[in-house]
């Protein structure tokens, strides 16, 4: 075992120590005091290379305070003539006083209900020192512009970014089991998938989402279809390539929106995005240039090159296509979206068409009931909830917020799962936890020597 690795294994063991009994302060290093984090010759500034910052598909999704448990949507899925015998009956009466036939049709509805819990909590500090300077000449840092004025409001800063983390991820993977505290809510991988049923366990196929499987294929690859490819588990014909299947899949999306009287209404730029990484974005834009122009090879020419360069920017400044001639932007997001591989998963979505949201987040207003409740206090206009856990002068603030993910119209939407993307260097990403953000040599943990045991 390395001397990195017991020294990051007995933090952990410390940190452990802090949840059983009496607190034990951490040996996490401060922001300033007597165990600085960075030398005193550093400017006074400084430019953080690992917080996150604004999540602009976050903001997309949209956030609201809640302070429902449950919230239960119906529709009506279908109408149509009655039928008698399997077969339609007729419409037409030549009888003044003759029986006519009736109507029938069908409803879908389905629960949500619970928030996700995540929390996350500072180390243990010694509050009577929470102010103190190593000497005289210790600078006022700045985190991204902001003041840190002392050791707990950095490590509030801190922990409050790995939470963030942590619903980055969810807003991927989260998978919530009805009726349990399981702490987490759906995210996309649940929301936007099949087998959609009512919550008498009646399958409501018309709720269902396209999921399209495309076997670690290239997109620019014309043969992929047919070899391994699936759209709702069902194969996909041969001869057609990625941008082929994905023109088809906004299509269908766009003629249920039109089949239904509260959602055919006019798409505005932004209401549907591509969701996907960066690096997927740009192989993407590539495979759509040469759809859009080339006979046949993948080599452009200069006016070629001039559309691709078209196709930077956009609304989210990861880039757009078009699709009808209807203007798609990309979203770029690699929170557990790479895989091993160059492998990623994208998802088409539709945010709202006219007034009428499709997805969008909520939050449990915790600025309500809870202070009133117990020693603890919120931030965030109540979108989380913070308190102290105090052992004589150690000090340890937990930070706790209680987020959830609603997709009304799964069927508005849709899912890419494994499609291929080969780039030299390969792939980036901003989660510390993802395989492809930086090589392990970079995970050292910053530690106080003067508190180490």
């Amino acid at each position: 075992m390395t001397e990195n690795m017991q020294r990051i294994l007995n933090d952990v063991a410390l940190q452990q120590r802090q949840r059983s009994g009496a607190q034990t302060l951490s040996t996490a290093a401060t922001i300033g005091g007597c165990c600085g984090l960075f030398d005193l010759c550093t400017d006074a500034d400084l430019m953080s290379l690992s917080m996150a910052g604004q999540e602009p598909f976050l903001d997309w999704l949209g956030w609201e305070k809640t302070d429902l448990c449950m919230i239960r949507k119906s529709f009506i899925t279908w109408v149509r003539p009655a039928a008698s015998q399997g077969s339609r009956t007729s419409g037409i009466v030549t009888d003044p006083c003759g029986d006519s036939n009736g109507a029938e049709w069908g409803k879908c509805d389905f629960i949500l209900e619970g928030f996700a819990r995540l929390r996350r909590h500072t180390p243990t500090r010694d509050v009577t020192k929470n102010l103190l300077r190593l000497c005289d000449m210790q600078p006022r840092y700045r985190l991204d512009g902001s003041p840190i004025t002392d050791n707990i409001e950095f490590d509030m800063r801190i922990v409050t970014e790995a939470l963030l983390q942590d619903l980055r991820r969810m807003i991927i993977t989260g998978t919530h089991t009805v009726g349990t505290d399981d702490g987490q809510f759906d995210g996309l991988q649940q929301l936007i998938n099949t087998g959609y049923a009512d919550p008498e366990g009646v399958r409501c196929c018309m709720m269902d989402s396209i999921v399209v499987d495309w076997n670690q294929h290239n997109m620019c690859d014309a043969t992929a279809a047919g070899h391994g490819t699936t759209w709702n588990g069902v194969a996909l014909a041969t001869g057609w390539n990625f941008i082929n299947v994905l023109l088809a899949v906004y299509r269908r999306i766009r003629r249920r929106m039109q089949m239904a009287p509260a959602l055919n209404a006019n798409l505005a730029v932004g209401d549907m995005v591509l969701v996907m990484p960066a690096m997927a974005a740009q192989c993407l834009m590539d495979c759509f240039t040469c759809w859009s122009l080339c006979i046949s090879s993948l080599d452009l020419n200069m006016d070629s090159r001039k559309y691709r360069d078209n196709l930077n920017g956009g609304m989210f400044g990861g880039g757009r296509i078009f699709l009808d001639g209807f203007e798609i932007p990309i979203m770029p997001y690699e929170w557990a979206l790479t895989g091993n591989n160059n492998l990623s998963d994208a998802y088409l979505l539709t945010n709202k068409v006219g007034g009428q949201r499709l997805i969008n987040g909520q939050f449990n207003d915790l600025s309500k009931s809870v202070p009133k409740m117990i020693a603890a206090d919120y931030t965030d206009g109540g979108r989380l909830l913070t308190w102290t856990e105090q052992d004589k002068t150690c000090l340890m603030r937990e930070v706790e917020m209680q987020p959830r993910l609603l997709a009304w119209a799964p069927w508005a939407q849709a899912r890419f799962i494994d499609v291929l993307c080969s780039t030299p260097g390969g792939a980036l990403s901003p989660d510390p936890w993802d395989l492809s953000f930086f090589p392990e040599c970079s995970f050292h943990t910053e530690i106080c020597s003067e508190l180490h045991d």
